[in-house]
């Protein structure tokens, strides 16, 4: 019986593990509904959701802050080149900004990089990453190219300060700055 109650308890917790890993997965690469509600949720100061990669993020001083998500979007190593794995995120994406809610807002795409590499060097290179990601959603998506506008950060803002080389800090910024 003893037995019995060990195997029941491993089978249950490779389980939990397993779910918890998809879903971590899943919480890295939003869906365009995910995208749409966080894009369309007017932020509060120290709103946050629970998706790692992804936070909706209210400016301290402000009342009502821009609704804007954090996505992973991978490139070709020191390059603007998109991997396969960004193209899904940024599909996602582009579905998101044709939604009904936010066909007509004005996004802005701010790119970040880690702490690697020197501060000219990770400004030029987060904001050809972010024209890009501008460029895949005018082409693929047909998003108005006059919609975006892009900005490269560096690594002045880094999502994960005590780990500077972590690979959350390399992401794209997309803010709803609503209609024109």
């Amino acid at each position: 019986m003893k037995l019995i109650a060990q195997r029941g308890l491993a089978i249950f917790l490779s389980t939990l593990a397993f779910s918890l890993s998809a879903q971590e997965s899943d919480n890295r690469k939003p869906n365009a509904e995910q995208i749409v509600e966080r894009l369309t949720i007017p932020a509060s100061p120290g709103r946050t959701r629970g998706w790692r990669g992804v936070t909706v993020e209210a400016g301290e001083t402000q009342n009502k802050a821009a609704p804007s998500i954090d996505l992973e979007v991978n490139f070709e190593y020191a390059s603007a080149l998109l991997s396969a794995d960004a193209r899904i995120v940024l599909d996602n994406l582009g579905q998101a900004l044709n939604h009904a809610s936010l066909q007509n807002a004005r996004i802005k795409l701010v790119g970040h990089t880690d702490a690697k590499g020197g501060d000219a060097y990770n400004l030029t290179l987060s904001r050809q990453r972010a024209q890009s990601v501008a460029n895949y959603l005018s082409g693929q998506h047909g998003i108005a190219a006059k919609r975006l506008t892009v900005e490269g950060m560096g690594r002045s803002q880094l999502a994960v300060a005590d780990e500077p080389y972590s690979a959350l800090n390399r992401r794209v910024q997309v803010i709803n700055l609503g209609q024109p």
